[in-house]
């Protein structure tokens, strides 16, 4: 990445100051929300609102103009209409400040007027070297800066994993599922229009980016597929990357054309390409997308693709089974040995086929029990990592500090599927998912999260193997 660029781009993400153009006191305007948002997320910066006519906005002194605004700015955020917004990025320009985040619609995805609208925006950004997020986006977030400047005033779980959206509401979903699954987010870009800024350069910048460690995409399409493609297969080698690609049938190119101006593109291509060619991992659903974002971002990869599953329930492991075999993983049978060693716990006849997917039945139910099978399991050569399923009782506790215990002694992936609420096993998730166990409540997404993880274990080993 061009080092002046990757300068202005870690300005955005991280600056010491920002003006908020078009700042208002309607709680029913963009402009209030983009003020109160960069305060609730606890920005410690210096931040100006901007207003003709008014003199305080939530506490914070007012000025007139960008040009009134007595100090550097480093980042505008923009929240006045698609007109007044060509206007500000010229300020910026005249003003020297090099990075913006432009929030109107208005653009090239309403037609040929927007078209000519936005190639004003382009040519000033790109004559001044502005950095330019957007327009028609959502805003950024960079938890590790506390700096959101989002129009949607909100806090998230920090943590490393860092996410880029064409969809402000599928941004939203995407944040909101990663929080229900205590999946801590880095940094989050609505990419909006992608005048100025392709994916391919957030993609080059957060490779770049010591805090981030995983990279989620929710992508509609791109002009520039052939940069998209190279980017995410040269940094899917060192960081996990992973895409939810929408688009896959006709009737969803309109929609993404009057979206973001933008043709969704091949489906099927983006997958023979990115998947079946590089190797970047591409999901269908924002479950599958936080599922796998998860696994990477807590779990340890395994050394191969045996699953191991133990359940004292059959249903759910059956689902899971099903679900994990139509990703291609493996479930390879027991050893004679592990069965020997299941029968120590079990009884020398236990009322079920001692198989993989091991059945604890009713000894099961107790935690210590449970945990001596699932050491057993984890003993076996042909089991690279385990799923251990376990249903929320008044009665019995989860089986979560063994569960711990049982990955740190075998040094092999473990995951949870608690059949529960997430409330019903908030606690655990905590416990678990702190010492590298990630937590899932459907058999679904813990297939996805097994899938993302013998994935890049074999991506890794067929690098390696090259070497």
């Amino acid at each position: 990445m061009d080092k002046k660029l990757f300068q202005a781009m870690h300005k955005l993400f991280n600056p010491r100051s920002v003006a908020v153009v078009g700042a208002t006191d309607s709680p029913d305007r963009v402009g209030y929300n983009i003020l109160e948002s960069v305060l609730y997320g606890g920005f410690k910066g210096k931040i100006f609102p901007v207003h003709p006519r008014l003199d305080t906005l939530q506490g914070l002194k007012v000025y007139p103009t960008l040009e009134d605004v007595p100090e550097p700015v480093d980042v505008a955020l923009v929240a006045v209409n698609q007109f007044a917004t060509v206007e500000t990025i010229a300020q910026c320009g005249r003003l020297g400040i090099k990075a913006a985040i432009c929030l109107a619609g208005g653009y090239r995805e309403t037609g040929a007027d927007g078209l000519r609208l936005e190639e004003q925006l382009i040519s000033l950004a790109r004559e001044h070297g502005i950095a330019l997020v957007g327009p028609n986006t959502l805003g950024l977030i960079n938890t590790g800066a506390d700096f959101y400047s989002t129009f949607y005033p909100l806090r998230l779980p920090k943590g490393r994993v860092s996410m880029l959206s064409q969809s402000g509401g599928l941004g939203l979903t995407i944040m909101h599922k990663a929080a229900d699954e205590g999946l801590g987010i880095n940094k989050w870009v609505g990419v909006g229009n992608r005048s100025t800024l392709e994916i391919s350069d957030y993609l080059e910048y957060l490779a770049q980016d010591e805090e981030t460690d995983v990279i989620g995409i929710f992508l509609e399409g791109t002009e520039q597929a052939r940069n998209l493609v190279q980017a995410a297969a040269r940094i899917a080698k060192n960081k996990p990357v992973v895409i939810y690609k929408a688009g896959r049938l006709a009737a969803t190119e309109y929609a993404a054309l009057t979206h973001t101006g933008t043709a969704s593109g091949s489906y099927q291509m983006y997958r023979d390409i990115l998947m079946n060619q590089f190797g970047v991992l591409m999901v269908d659903s924002v479950a599958e997308l936080v599922a796998a974002c998860k696994a990477l971002s807590v779990s340890t990869l395994p050394a191969g693709g045996g699953l191991g599953i133990v359940t004292h329930t059959a249903g759910p492991s059956i689902a899971l089974l099903d679900s994990a075999t139509h990703q291609g993983i493996s479930v390879p049978p027991l050893q004679q040995e592990t069965i020997n060693k299941i029968k120590d716990v079990l009884g020398q006849n236990p009322p079920v086929v001692l198989k993989n997917p091991l059945d604890t039945v009713g000894v099961g139910f107790a935690a210590d029990m449970y945990s001596r099978v699932v050491n057993a399991v984890l003993e076996d050569p042909g089991i690279d990592l385990l799923v251990a399923i376990y249903c929320l009782h008044k009665n019995w506790r989860f089986p979560s500090s063994e569960l711990v215990a049982a990955q740190q002694r075998s040094g092999k992936p473990v995951l949870a599927y608690y059949v529960s609420t997430w409330e019903g096993c908030r606690d655990e998730r905590q416990i678990l998912q702190q010492a590298g166990v990630p937590l899932y409540i459907s058999p679904d997404e813990a297939a996805g999260a097994v899938s993302a993880l013998v994935h890049y274990s074999n991506m890794r080993g067929r690098e390696k193997h090259a070497e």
